[in-house]
């Protein structure tokens, strides 16, 4: 039955692709677009009718309200969240916005960092930057961040990350909490090797105050920009309100940091340059941005904390949910067990080699990333051009939505089963039509992907791989039914309770 809805899905969607073809066919104008009307297309008010307390939803469950949008008026809405904003969920729609993005793609800015940038005269964050700004700075991290083997020059020294990460699960009993920032101390100390080049010891318990403020900030911010981005907070746009003067005093700490730690860089290289050891084609990022003319110290200073701040919460979150997708389902989980023996043995490392043989591996990050998607929807777009959608208009200017949180949810079969098989090349039920590729992109698409994806699924593959290798991952009985929210990133509704034991390698 699954195999027929799927079937007739793609049929009718031919269908209507032909007829949008055809010379005498005419869309339906943009104010025809499905949606709620009346007073919830109202400025402010609108917005606000679709949370409690008039609804059921909140911002953290804003996914059940889009199910619900695409269930009651199909695969396109218009829904005034501040602005007025179409939402599609078709990969074919999806396909349409990524193809007239232009060279400089624009998505909607995060409003609590333009209030810092006006009030500070700090320059804006990357997310927030567009046009030839935006591609000054982003063209160095694409030349040093985006090649096949970008990742991998980190490998060996994160293997040694992800060996105590495992060690430390190993050896402590920790409570939920504990275990939740654990987590994202290992994210954290992961990407320090790759922004700050080195060691910022986060798996210690008695770190430096500056450290451990750092880490803190890191955390702050992702929660204070969720606040702007939610609704919970909208005055800092006007006045420096409690959530900016926090956001202001986290921003600072990061920057300070940063800093810090490119003026260390800078030492280093003059010394090793006297001493005749600086080597300028080392796989060293920060050494790398140094060397771009087109780029200040400034610049460099705001590249790496976007980059830091972007790849820690993220990442943390998103290996707690793959651990609770692998405890639900222990033969997959063993299934990997068995293919990480066979390619790194009981106790090796994971190298370049090794990780290009582990089919499996990323195919269970893939189907985690596909039942639990890593955001509450998708890319979000400003386009300079009409286009068509799903047979309506949507005029430029108007911001869109890709809601690949949904798509994955009506694309696959099987769709609330985990099953990393879909993944593998060799499966049939892997999808091969072109719409296909726009169905999951938790790392966005297109110029305007997100840089540290090659970072943050290695970081992924390195924990799992030896977690996995050493130890049995298990789940208390009351998460083993865990609702997931979303804060920016999806967490889950209550702090997981995993318990890991080791296995016999023997």
């Amino acid at each position: 039955m699954e195999s027929f809805k799927v079937s007739s899905r793609i049929l009718k969607k031919t269908l209507t692709r032909a007829l949008s073809t055809t010379p005498d066919f005419q869309p339906k104008p943009f104010e025809a677009i499905p949606g709620p009307k009346g007073c919830y297309q109202w400025p402010v008010v609108g917005t606000l009718l679709l949370f409690k307390p008039f609804s059921n939803y909140t911002p953290e469950t804003f996914h059940k309200l889009l199910d619900d949008m695409f269930d009651k008026y199909g695969p396109i809405i218009k829904l005034r969240l501040g602005a007025p904003h179409v939402i599609v969920s078709d990969p074919e729609d999806f396909q349409t916005v990524f193809r007239n993005e232009g060279k400089f793609p624009v998505r909607t800015p995060i409003s609590l960092i333009t209030a810092l940038s006006k009030r500070t005269g700090l320059k804006d964050s990357m997310p927030n930057l567009k046009g030839q700004e935006w591609h000054t700075l982003r063209s160095p991290l694409n030349r040093h961040l985006l090649k096949a083997d970008s990742a991998l020059h980190y490998l060996e020294q994160q293997n040694q990350v992800a060996e105590e990460f495992a060690k430390i699960l190993a050896e402590q009993n920790m409570n939920p909490e504990d275990l939740a920032e654990l987590f994202f101390r290992f994210a954290a100390e992961s990407i320090a090797l790759v922004t700050f080049n080195r060691r910022l010891g986060f798996f210690s318990l008695d770190i430096d105050d500056e450290s451990k403020q750092f880490l803190q900030a890191s955390r702050d911010g992702i929660k204070l920009i969720y606040y702007s981005q939610s609704g919970k907070s909208i005055a800092h746009t006007w006045y420096r309100n409690q959530t900016y003067r926090e956001y202001e005093k986290v921003a600072l700490i990061t920057r300070r940091f940063a800093w810090k730690h490119l003026e260390i860089a800078r030492e280093e290289n003059r010394r090793r340059e006297k001493e005749g050891t600086l080597n300028t084609e080392e796989p060293n990022l920060l050494l790398s941005l140094t060397k771009e003319s087109s780029l200040s110290d400034d610049d460099i200073s705001n590249i790496m904390s976007s980059l830091y701040s972007a790849a820690t919460d993220s990442t943390a979150k998103n290996l707690q949910v793959l651990f609770y997708n692998l405890a639900k389902n222990p033969d997959k989980q063993e299934a990997l067990r068995k293919e990480i023996h066979s390619v790194l043995g009981a106790s090796g490392p994971l190298t370049a080699a090794a990780l290009s043989q582990m089919s499996y591996l990323k195919a269970c990050v893939k189907e985690s990333f596909r039942l639990n998607y890593p955001v509450v929807s998708g890319p979000m777009r400003i386009l300079s051009t009409d286009v068509i959608l799903s047979n309506y208009t949507v005029p430029a200017g108007t911001t869109i939505m890709m809601a690949n949180s949904r798509a994955v949810k009506t694309h696959f079969e099987e769709t609330d089963q985990f099953m990393p098989e879909r993944w593998l090349r060799t499966s049939e039920s892997r999808k091969h039509d072109v719409t296909s590729h726009f169905v999951a992109l938790p790392f966005g698409h297109g110029p305007r992907n997100c840089i540290g994806r090659r970072f943050a699924e290695q970081e992924i593959y390195l924990a799992a791989s030896k977690v996995i290798q050493n130890l049995k991952i298990d789940l208390d009985k009351e998460s083993w039914d865990t609702s997931f929210i979303y804060k920016l990133f999806i967490e889950p509704e209550k702090p997981l309770r995993f318990r890991f034991t080791k296995i016999n390698s023997s």
